[in-house]
């Protein structure tokens, strides 16, 4: 079924998918050119459980906001827009059993070269631009926020939601509005922006690359799964590594 603007649920519909466009996308695009720093929700006069309990509120609040808006949404504009079951929802989200063996095969070359493009680009980019190495990463800012553990939850959970809404969700929409090639540019630039975190252009970059590979991945296996694996395991490598050199005064 096609969209249809006299229908009250399709406008309801389409108000929560320009609302987790704002919250993922403009929302940290506007955060570059406001050049606000965050302040810290944790102050010295806070006891241990206090600073928990609001660590914990704000854990709850995140993957709520990211379920909400990333899941939700796009299950919600399948229900009310397209009128099709869950079980045809999943096939156009390309999340299937069938072939995973092959989507994780895929899923694991894909971040060997992720991590080889990775590296060349952030070479290149310290190159032209005389930047900190010790910039280049938004772990500090989130450490702010959130303990190791609390880092690790995120990182392998956040990932699901972000490939069903990006490489699932959207790029099928797009892919049958304007085509292939423009739906992957698209959604990696999507993807690139919602990684923006105030001037870290780095952070944007890489994940425009990495929003590249993943739709091709998926589009080579035709299987969200691969790009899930995929963008876990980075994940978890690159938070992993970030600790590890850490603790070695890197």
């Amino acid at each position: 079924m096609y969209f249809n603007f006299k229908k009250p649920t399709h406008l309801f519909a389409l108000i929560g998918l320009l609302g987790s466009l704002f919250l993922f996308v403009v929302y940290p695009l506007i955060a570059v050119f406001s050049f606000t720093q965050t302040p810290s929700l944790y102050t010295p006069s806070m006891t241990p459980d206090q600073k928990l309990t609001l660590e914990i509120s704000l854990l709850f609040f995140q993957f709520l906001f990211v379920f909400a808006g990333l899941i939700l949404v796009p299950l919600l504009w399948y229900k009310l827009v397209n009128r099709i079951t869950l079980k045809e929802m999943f096939a156009r989200l390309n999340l299937r059993k069938e072939g995973l063996n092959n989507a994780i095969l895929w899923g694991f070359i894909t971040v060997i070269v992720a991590f080889a493009i990775t590296m060349i680009i952030g070479l290149v980019y310290l190159f032209l631009t005389k930047t900190n190495p010790n910039t280049l990463s938004n772990i500090p800012d989130l450490q702010q926020l959130f303990s190791i553990t609390s880092l690790y939850l995120i990182v392998a959970i956040q990932p699901f939601c972000e490939e069903f809404f990006f490489r699932g969700f959207l790029l099928e929409k797009i892919t049958r509005v304007g085509g292939t090639t423009i739906a992957v540019v698209t959604t990696a630039v999507l993807f690139g922006i919602s990684h923006l975190t105030y001037t870290y252009a780095y952070t944007a970059i890489v994940a425009v690359v990495l929003g590249l590979l993943f739709a091709l991945v998926v589009l080579k296996t035709k299987n969200l799964y691969s790009a899930i694996f995929a963008h876990t395991v980075i994940n978890i490598t690159s938070l992993t590594l970030y600790f590890f050199g850490k603790s070695f005064g890197m």
